[in-house]
C-alpha cells in the first residue's frame, strides 16, 4: 500500500490549526511530493457497484443539471464532457485509498468522516455550493479550478431535485489545483470547482453535528433508554392566585413550566455525555460486521488466533475512548465496554490505532488479562474485528 506524506516544506501542521482551520481557505501548492492516485477511475466505477456504497453521477449541459443516484452499469448515455462520478466514503471499501486518511490524523479521529472521491470529465462539478463540514480535497490526474467565497446569506437553489446549489457569489479566492496540490475550505464558505481536464478529485471531510442532530440523538436515546421522563406539571395556584386562565389560553406560566423541563433535560450531563460518544462512535453508514461461522470463547480465543496471520477490522468501524468519574471506556459502534484494567486499555488502543489489520501475532505478544481476553473474543463475535478465511477472500 501506497504512503502519504504531507510536505513539511509546504504545510506547517501547527501553523495551520493554529491560523487556519475553521477560519479561513488556503491553497497548498505541492502538499504531496511526487502523488501519485491511489485508485484508477476504472477501480472508482468498480467500488461505486458494491453493495452499501453510496455513489452519484451528476452532469450539467446547456445549463440543465442532471443527477443519477448509482450504481451506474452504463456510462455510454453521457458526453465527452461536463459530468462527474461521486462515490463517499471510498476509504471504506477500497482499502489503498485509507492511506490518505493517515496525514489528517493531527485533527481528533472522531472528527474524521470519509474520504469521497471523484472522478470528471473536462468541464465536470457539482455547481457552486455550500457544505457545513471542514473539507481538504487533494488534486490527482488532471487539472481543476476552484472558487471561493465568503460566508454570507445565499439564495438556495434546485436546479435538480437532488441538487442543491446556491447563486452568485464573489470568489475571493481562483486558483488552479495541480496534481499534489491540496486545497482546504472550512464549512459556510461558498465554493466551485471545475475540472480543466480529465481529473480525479480526494476530498477528506470532517464530521461537525449540528444543534439538530445533537438533539435529535439525545430524543432517540431518550425514548430508547426510558430516560428523561419527567413529565409537565401544572403551576396553577402555585402563586395563590384566584385567576383562572381561560381554557385554550397558553399562559405565561405554562410556558416557563415547559422551558425549564427541556432546560432540565439539558442539564443532565450524564445522558448528553452518553448520548455524545454514541453519536460519534457511529459510523451513518452501516459498518460491514463479518460474524464467526462459530462463535469463539474466551479459553479459545488464543487458539483461534493462532490459525490465522492477522485479524481485519470490519469495513467502516468507529472506535473511541472516553472517561467518566475516572474510569476508561471504549466505545465501538456507540456501544460502550468498560476497559477494568491496564490490559484492557492496552488491547483496546492498540485496535483503536489499527484501522485496517492487525498481525495476531501482536495481539498474541501481550500479556492480556482476563478482562481484555473476555473483551477481544466479544469484538471477534460480534463481528468487529474477523480473521480473513478463503471463503471471504
Amino acid at each position: 500500500m501506497s504512503e502519504f506524506k504531507l510536505n513539511p516544506a509546504a504545510f506547517d501542521v501547527s501553523d495551520f490549526v493554529r491560523n487556519d482551520w475553521q477560519k479561513r481557505p488556503r491553497v497548498i501548492r505541492q502538499a504531496f511530493l511526487n502523488f501519485a492516485d491511489p485508485i484508477s477511475a476504472d477501480e472508482l466505477a468498480g467500488v461505486a457497484l458494491e453493495p452499501g456504497v453510496d455513489s452519484r453521477v451528476i452532469s450539467s449541459k446547456d445549463g440543465q443539471w442532471d443527477l443519477q443516484h448509482g450504481p451506474v452499469e452504463d456510462y455510454s448515455y453521457l458526453p465527452d464532457q461536463g459530468w462527474s462520478l461521486l462515490v463517499q466514503a471510498v476509504n471504506e471499501h477500497f482499502p489503498p485509498a485509507q492511506a490518505l486518511i493517515e496525514p489528517f490524523r493531527f485533527l481528533p479521529d472522531w472528527r474524521i468522516d470519509d474520504l469521497m472521491v471523484s472522478y470528471s470529465t473536462p468541464g465536470g462539478g457539482v455547481g457552486a455550493h455550500l457544505d457545513q463540514y471542514d473539507v481538504f480535497i487533494i488534486q490527482g490526474q488532471g487539472r481543476r479550478r476552484w472558487q471561493i467565497g465568503s460566508p454570507g446569506d445565499y439564495t438556495t437553489i434546485t436546479p435538480h431535485p437532488d441538487l442543491k446549489q446556491i447563486e452568485g457569489f464573489t470568489a475571493e479566492l481562483d486558483e488552479v489545483l495541480e496534481p499534489g496540490d491540496m486545497i482546504y475550505i472550512p464549512a459556510g464558505f461558498p465554493h466551485a470547482g471545475e475540472s480543466l481536464s480529465e481529473c480525479i478529485n480526494y476530498s477528506v471531510g470532517f464530521r461537525a453535528p449540528s444543534q439538530a442532530e445533537l438533539l435529535s440523538a439525545l430524543a432517540d436515546y431518550a425514548l430508547d433508554n426510558d430516560a428523561l421522563e419527567r413529565r409537565f406539571k401544572d403551576s396553577v395556584g402555585d402563586d395563590n392566585s384566584n385567576a383562572k386562565p381561560a381554557g385554550w389560553h397558553l399562559d405565561e406560566n405554562a410556558l416557563q413550566g415547559f422551558r425549564q423541563l427541556m432546560r432540565d433535560a439539558l442539564n443532565d450531563n450524564k445522558v448528553l455525555d452518553e448520548v455524545i460518544c454514541q453519536l460519534l462512535s457511529q459510523n451513518p453508514r452501516p459498518p460491514l460486521l463479518v460474524w464467526p461461522e462459530t462463535a469463539v470463547t474466551e479459553s479459545g480465543v488464543k487458539r483461534y488466533l493462532q490459525r490465522y496471520p492477522s485479524l481485519q477490522r470490519a469495513v467502516g468501524l468507529r472506535m473511541l475512548t472516553t472517561d467518566v468519574a475516572g474510569q476508561r471506556y471504549g466505545l465501538v459502534q456507540g456501544q460502550r465496554f468498560e476497559l477494568t484494567d491496564a490490559s484492557s486499555q492496552q488491547l483496546f488502543t492498540l485496535l483503536l490505532n489499527t484501522h485496517l489489520q492487525i498481525a495476531t501475532a501482536s495481539l498474541l505478544e501481550l500479556n492480556l488479562s482476563s478482562a481484555a481476553l473476555q473483551l477481544l473474543t466479544q469484538f471477534i463475535n460480534e463481528g468487529f474485528w474477523f480473521v480473513e478465511t478463503e471463503e471471504q477472500a
